[in-house]
């Protein structure tokens, strides 16, 4: 499947507008993000996925919705939340809080009422993401101009941005910035992901925060560590290996979160000119618990905060969202190495590179990196 062909599998009809799907730390439900006018259409309203499969077979899917919409109290903020039952095949879609200045290729999604006489409606607009509104909306410029009647009913739609291993949702769309007879730049307002926040913030006990699963435990993470792939051992002795290192990072998980690791890392995890947003991706955290599980596997002492603050000394782990972590060496040489002493060892993972390789560097590649990060250290 083409990575655009993905967007539907996050989109959703809700009531006559659209919705984007969403999945929270408590993974026992998912959301449905949407624009209060969209939900408010109906006491009742209905969530429908609309997709293609491989066949070309169109598949109309009605999501269960648990309990009544949570919308925003602010009446200046159109923002709501609908909780429905656990949906599969959304976690690829990641929260961006728009800190990183690469502002294009971002797409809205939805079902305008444009193509409701159609039996299959999504549609798709490329755009860029622009200047910041009164009461905190953003606004977008759309690739192509569209008209009013072009993207109506893509109001509460998803505006999301496609990376190499996942997608990053900016926030959702409320409304064409304009009408038609003052403008035609084919400009739209969306609500970014703090609006929503303050909905969670306000409904703690019914709702989860806007993060992936596994960054309330490591534990979600277990079976998907030390596949110990590509590696010629009897498989019996690789199953072994894989069951101790799994015991030790259980025991971790009773004392460390992603949450926790993020307050004290921050973005040092990431390889620098690497999206801000992929700090919430999945490999990253797999590859930081095999890290912390084979860090234990040579010590008999328990690790603590004051030991993890400690260990970036020695063993630095940095993540990078490409197929082939080679291709990042002058991105990596550029990322803050200061902490690591002598002797240390620098980790990259890479969300798509799963097969590990041996790379030799010549002598005068190291002469640049000291350079570089006396340079950056300087300015």
């Amino acid at each position: 499947m083409a990575r655009i062909d993905k967007l539907p599998c996050f989109t959703v009809k809700v009531n006559g507008g659209s919705g984007c799907l969403f999945q929270p730390i408590d993974d026992t439900y998912s959301y449905v993000l949407t624009a209060k006018h969209v939900e408010n259409v109906n006491n009742t309203p209905l969530v429908i996925r609309q997709t293609v499969n491989q066949n070309g077979q169109l598949i109309n899917e009605a999501l269960e919705i648990i309990g009544t919409p949570f919308n925003h109290t602010d009446i200046n903020k159109d923002a709501s939340i609908i909780k429905i039952k656990k949906v599969v095949d959304i976690e690829s879609l990641l929260r961006d809080d728009l800190y990183s200045e690469n502002r294009d290729n971002y797409y809205l999604c939805g079902h305008p009422k444009s193509r409701l006489g159609d039996a299959y409606s999504f549609r798709e607009n490329k755009l860029t993401i622009e200047n910041r509104k009164q009461f905190g909306y953003i606004e977008a410029e759309l690739s192509r101009p569209a008209i009013h009647s072009e993207i109506v009913g893509q109001s509460g739609g998803g505006i999301i941005k496609i990376e190499e291993s996942c997608f990053l949702l900016a926030g959702i769309q409320k409304k064409m910035a304009t009408a038609d007879l003052n403008e035609t730049l084919g400009r739209i307002e969306f609500m970014p992901l703090s609006f929503f926040d303050e909905i969670i913030v306000e409904n703690r006990q019914s709702l989860s925060p806007l993060f992936p699963p596994y960054f309330g435990s490591f534990e979600r993470l277990i079976n998907d560590i030390f596949p110990l792939s590509g590696i010629q051992i009897v498989e019996q002795k690789k199953t072994l290996i894989q069951n101790e290192l799994k015991v030790i990072a259980r025991d971790l998980c009773n004392d460390f979160t992603p949450n926790l690791i993020l307050d004290l890392y921050k973005d040092s995890l990431l390889v620098s000119g690497t999206e801000k947003a992929l700090l919430n991706h999945k490999e990253l955290w797999v590859s930081f618990l095999e890290l912390l599980s084979i860090n234990q596997l040579h010590s008999e002492n328990t690790l603590t905060i004051e030991g993890l603050k400690n260990l970036q000394k020695s063993k630095k782990l940095y993540f990078t969202d490409s197929k082939e972590w080679i291709s990042k060496l002058e991105d990596i040489y550029m990322s803050d190495l200061s902490e690591i002493e002598k002797g240390g060892i620098v980790i990259i993972s890479s969300a798509n590179d799963t097969k590990p390789t041996t790379v030799e560097i010549d002598k005068d590649f190291i002469g640049d990196i000291i350079f570089q990060n006396f340079k950056r250290n300087r300015l």
